[in-house]
């Protein structure tokens, strides 16, 4: 474990408190070791050990969190209870900041089950489920969610026992220490004077019962944790690395290929790469979800987290009628977001092809026009279906003369959404072309990164005007 400097301060610990102890008769003779003085009648700490400890627990934390380790805090005092949560929230470590219950860890299968039973509950609260119950269910349902979230709020997304525990309170915490060391986590723990160093991996010396000295500690840890998270991901590069990936990250704007059917021409290079995309979100799905669990793991709880994700966006622009539309809209979002990163990720031009060359569905205007067209189709399809023919009283006012003018207004509205998604990726594709061409070796990488950025964004932006389109024609505006 390398050790690293973590601008540890001596006064800083001094005015925190920190090295203040229990009343002498209150010890434990395992912890004289860190204990360098008494002082009307309260052993002090020796700060130089506790520097000591400190770092090394902080750089445990680092090197565990930039191996991508789950961490776990525990600290269930009333006064720490809020310090342990927002500490956790900021390092993205789960938490138990109310109670600690018996086999929390050791009985870990009991404890995946209530997880799984609030997570149930959380989502059909968040579903509106409730609504459809007597009373007084949804009374005990809410005081039982309640009952979860107070316990378990800190740990819901825990799916796994941590790799790393840390507790601030050694006595109030003896469960949870046993525990770790029945399943053999490493530990962290605060050791006061009346504390047994051996009960954790690292025991830092330190005041417990002060919220400066607890504080102090934790948001070393917490810092420590952070860095590691940011250092997580940085692998060091070099050119020829880079060269490697210089083939797959310039994008190319030229010839279409086609296909001659009949008397027909056909844009090939629209139908393979469409093939292309299709596939890839079936194979997608098929994989993450054909065998669905109870609690979500891995690909499953990513695409219940897309699907959650798509429901949200169309019940903010349709409204309550949103549920029969999620399909037509999620199917918007997924087909142009994987299209335009198929376009950036996907080496197309490497495949040969007798002329022209292939390239995402949506570098081809006719695509982003047909797009635009099933929203077109859609707009209209909302307002009969909520309406009848009634929908149409509002095309003959003022005058019935201005009718068509009116249909034609509405129905080319949702078109000026191709041009807005082709034109971005055009100007995308001409900006990368044009940085290759300068800087053929370093810049594609982060053009490329920035292009994948960009290109979820006019997804995310066409499937959200395409849902508020629908959102009007149900409502009536014109």
């Amino acid at each position: 474990m390398t050790r690293r400097y973590w601008n540890i301060n001596l006064k800083e610990m001094i005015e925190a408190g920190v090295h203040f102890g229990h009343g002498i008769k209150k010890w434990n003779p395992k912890m004289a070791p860190y204990i360098s003085a008494k002082r009307k009648g309260t052993h002090i700490t020796n700060l130089a050990r506790t520097t000591r400890f400190l770092s090394e627990a902080c750089d445990l934390v680092f090197d565990a969190a930039s191996q991508g380790k789950s961490f776990l805090i525990v600290g269930t005092k009333k006064r720490a209870a809020d310090l342990v949560a927002s500490a956790a929230i900021r390092a993205r470590c789960h938490y138990v900041n109310k109670k600690w219950f018996s086999g929390m860890l050791t009985n870990w299968s009991i404890t995946k089950t209530r997880l799984s039973q609030f997570r149930d509950l959380r989502a059909e609260e968040k579903m509106e489920k409730f609504h459809h119950l007597p009373k007084r269910d949804v009374a005990i349902l809410k005081r039982k969610l309640s009952t979860l979230q107070r316990y378990l709020g800190g740990i819901k997304y825990m799916t796994r026992l941590p790799d790393i525990v840390i507790v601030l309170d050694q006595q109030k915490e003896y469960i949870a220490l046993r525990e770790c060391a029945i399943l053999g986590i490493p530990t962290i723990s605060l050791a006061d004077t009346n504390c047994d160093p051996d009960l954790a991996n690292i025991s830092i010396p330190a005041n417990d019962d002060t919220m400066t000295s607890i504080r102090l500690i934790l948001n070393k840890l917490v810092f420590a944790i952070c860095e590691g998270r940011d250092n997580m991901n940085i692998i060091p590069c070099s050119i020829k690395t880079l060269k490697g990936l210089y083939d797959i990250s310039g994008v190319e704007v030229g010839q279409h290929f086609y296909w001659q059917i009949g008397g027909f021409q056909i844009h090939a290079q629209v139908l393979i790469t469409s093939w292309v995309v299709i596939t890839i979100l079936l194979g997608s799905v098929i994989i993450a979800v054909r065998n669905p669990q109870t609690i979500p793991t891995d690909g499953q709880n990513f695409f219940e987290y897309v699907l959650e994700f798509i429901r949200d966006l169309s019940k903010t622009q349709i409204g309550e009628e949103y549920g029969p539309w999620v399909p037509f809209i999620g199917t918007m979002f997924l087909f142009i977001f994987v299209s335009n990163w198929s376009g950036a990720l996907l080496p197309w031009k490497i495949i040969q092809l007798p002329h022209g060359e292939l390239a995402a569905p949506t570098n081809d205007i006719n695509t982003t026009v047909a797009l635009a067209l099933l929203t077109s189709a859609a707009y209209f399809y909302a307002g009969l279906s909520k309406k009848g023919l009634s929908y149409f009283e509002k095309y003959i006012k003022p005058t019935p003369i201005l009718l068509p003018i009116n249909i034609l207004e509405d129905f080319t509205k949702p078109l000026s959404l191709s041009f807005r998604l082709f034109g971005n990726i055009l100007a995308d594709e001409l900006v990368v072309v044009v940085l290759v061409s300068l800087v053929p070796l370093v810049v594609p990488i982060p053009v490329m990164f920035l292009g994948l950025f960009t290109s979820g964004i006019q997804a995310l932006i066409f499937a959200t005007l395409a849902a508020a389109y629908i959102g009007e024609s149900m409502e009536g505006h014109h």
